[in-house]
């Protein structure tokens, strides 16, 4: 072997290996404590009490919610909200229920199902109508909770979409209900995995609603998951031109809305109609909407926000 066919060796070992790597930093598990800023959101009955499934004899869950921390700079002390989906907090008429429940996985085994009563507590909302997303302030107990928080400077803002260069094909996560299973005694959320797939320069439609601003990940998401934060997972690629070693670099990217409908007419193979209504079966497209993590950023520093927090840590 000539001194030339050496070298040309070696750098293809040195290069695979490297890529070994970087692949397997990029496929890293999802930080363990990711699961515990999630909690699980249940209906109340006409009495107040926790709402069963008639048939399961089992609490109703609805949808997902999650914690995240504001950092007071000038205090040590930490302002936590329960955040989810707007639309999770509505009747189906589009009222507020009056009441829901979450379950706290608790310290040391077990969980509590803790009531709030939606028209006693302040609930916070963008001024934009469209934007389906409620922030509740919610105090917890690390001592008697096993739940962690997201900190505010993980949320991703406008100006960290570009730095960070988030773009199409871009990885993400989301954590949420699996209303088959959601845990016995203790919440147990399904984690799932995809990339982005548009990042639209525009509002556009969902449904019924008003457009807003949102963004599509192609990833499978399913009732419950509505309210569930999801996560963007940047690897060795998260910059161009540029390879990083290490774990992914993990944001919130943002809210899990709901995914699109795909309507497919159903065909008949024996009988012909001329009616005008077609029978139609409806099926996941596989693409869910997601509301920006920016916009909870600005929800939580907006002038009534940052005033009831500020009058919060002063008692």
């Amino acid at each position: 072997m000539n001194t030339q066919t050496r070298h040309l060796f070696a750098f293809l070992l040195l290069a695979f290996t490297f890529l070994e790597m970087c692949t397997g930093a990029y496929a890293a598990a999802i930080p363990a404590d990711i699961k515990k800023t999630v909690t699980f959101i249940f209906l109340a009955d006409k009495e107040g009490k926790l709402r069963v499934d008639p048939k399961t004899q089992q609490p109703l869950a609805i949808g997902t919610g999650f914690f995240v921390v504001v950092e007071n700079e000038s205090t040590p002390k930490r302002f936590t909200y329960l955040v989810t989906a707007k639309h999770v907090l509505q009747d189906p008429i589009g009222g507020i229920y009056t009441r829901i429940f979450i379950r706290l996985n608790r310290n040391g085994g077990g969980s509590d199902f803790v009531p709030i009563d939606l028209l006693k507590q302040q609930v916070f909302t963008s001024g934009d109508p469209s934007v389906d997303m409620s922030v509740i302030p919610l105090p917890l107990n690390p001592a008697i909770a096993d739940v962690k928080a997201i900190p505010d400077s993980l949320i991703a803002t406008r100006e960290s979409f570009d730095k960070l260069h988030i773009a199409e094909g871009s990885d993400v996560f989301f954590v949420g209900l699996f209303t088959s299973y959601y845990g016995d005694k203790r919440n147990n959320p399904v984690v799932r995995f995809g990339k982005v797939a548009m990042l639209p320069e525009e509002r556009i439609s969902f449904g019924s609603a008003d457009k807003s601003w949102l963004y599509l990940i192609e990833a499978q998401t399913f009732g419950g998951n509505s309210g569930a934060p999801v996560f963007f997972s940047l690897g060795v690629d998260r910059e161009p031109n540029e390879l990083h070693l290490g774990p992914p670099q993990i944001m919130l990217a943002g809210i899990m809305k709901g995914f699109f409908n795909q309507n497919r007419a159903i065909e008949f193979h024996t009988v012909e109609t001329v009616s005008q209504t077609i029978p139609v079966s409806v099926l996941n497209s596989g693409i869910a909407a997601i509301t920006p993590a920016y916009i909870l950023h600005e929800i939580l520093f907006l002038p009534d926000v940052v005033q009831q927090r500020t009058s919060a840590l002063n008692k």
